[in-house]
């Protein structure tokens, strides 16, 4: 009995983490170029979602692929591309890359770590990060 009140406080706080926290799905890298920060009709990009669902719109539908870019397994899919600045508020962005995008494109490419991350039932969320090796915040 004197271990049960332990053990089921500890149990719980685990169960709450992990069900937070959500499986990594698939991750890709990608190389985010001048092209990505443009939607198709030209006007320039500064929400990081909105950079993401062009960069795979651009990857996908239309074949613009920068060295770098890696395929990934759900946003060849039109409907699912159109979820990407949902899925990217509900995950998170690396404040190095809010920053960067509010100055536009810079000039040079850059490389994200794009996590693709949810449960048996589908993509909850995605958390992006600068792949400058600094750190690696999992789903």
């Amino acid at each position: 009995m004197f271990r049960l009140r332990y053990i089921l406080p500890a149990l719980a706080f685990v169960m709450t983490q992990t069900a937070f926290a959500g499986p990594n799905l698939a991750s890709y890298y990608t190389t985010i170029g001048k092209e990505d920060f443009y939607n198709s009709r030209g006007a320039p990009l500064k929400d990081v979602g909105a950079v993401i669902q062009q960069d795979r719109a651009n990857f996908h539908r239309f074949g613009l692929r920068h060295p770098g870019d890696e395929t990934d397994p759900f946003f060849g899919d039109r409907a699912m591309r159109a979820k990407i600045p949902d899925l990217v508020r509900a995950g998170g962005v690396d404040r190095y890359l809010q920053e960067l995008l509010g100055r536009g494109w810079q000039g040079y490419d850059q490389t994200w770590l794009i996590q693709i991350c949810g449960t048996r039932g589908g993509v909850t969320h995605l958390r992006i990060d600068p792949a400058d090796g600094d750190g690696y915040s999992d789903c």
